[in-house]
């Protein structure tokens, strides 16, 4: 009777284990493109802060934008730890990225009175992301896959860095030095912009090559 208890206790617990496991699979599985909506939907949430400029609501702006900037490194890591890769995270990611920067360096250049950012920077910026966006779908329609170059990769570090740095905005002390952070953010973004140009004249003549030689 002990015996048979026993190997019950076993198969039950065996049972509960595979169960647990499919389920863990099943979440780490879908938890990636629930990151990516949930990323999209805090934009709005992101914008209306930054509609009041003052320091209480840039700085949870701040929170907001660096909590969705970790989520978009948290869901790449569960998608290739459950293997998760799907069409529409692959769609939806990318996407999900571009709308909270492209939301934050409008919001920057907004206020009429003191924009955080000049907006012919904000245009600059976007223009390019459009345009290699734009040649590199096409590329990728016409079976040639174009990757990010690591100035590309740079940039979007540096951007980040300036983008938060412009979100808090105002000085504050941190360990015991006082940052101008509105200084900090513009060094940034210029760095930004100078990588951002430079890597997309690269890919233009890497896809002006692809279509060339496509025609050849």
């Amino acid at each position: 009777m002990s015996e048979n208890y026993s190997n019950y206790l076993q198969r039950f617990i065996g049972y509960s284990d595979f169960f647990k496991k499919k389920r863990i699979k099943s979440i780490g599985k879908s938890l990636p493109n629930t990151l990516t909506f949930i990323r999209i939907l805090i934009v709005p949430v992101f914008v209306l802060l930054l509609v009041d400029p003052s320091p209480y609501y840039s700085l949870w702006a701040t929170v907001i934008f660096v909590l969705a900037s970790f989520t978009d490194w948290l869901d790449g890591y569960i998608a290739r730890a459950f293997d998760a890769q799907s069409i529409l995270g692959t769609l939806l990611d990318p996407l999900a990225d571009k709308i909270l920067v492209m939301a934050a360096l409008i919001m920057l250049a907004a206020n009429v009175n003191e924009p955080r950012i000049p907006a012919w920077i904000v245009v600059t910026l976007l223009s390019r992301e459009f345009l290699v966006t734009g040649l590199r779908s096409l590329a990728a329609v016409k079976g040639f896959v174009v990757p990010a170059s690591e100035m590309a990769k740079h940039k979007t570090a540096w951007t980040f860095i300036a983008i938060v740095c412009l979100l808090i905005k105002e000085p504050y002390k941190v360990f015991n030095t006082l940052i101008d952070f509105q200084r900090a953010g513009m060094i940034f973004i210029w760095i930004a912009l100078i990588l951002s140009v430079l890597s997309g004249l690269k890919y233009l003549y890497d896809l002006k090559r692809v279509f060339v030689e496509e025609h050849v």
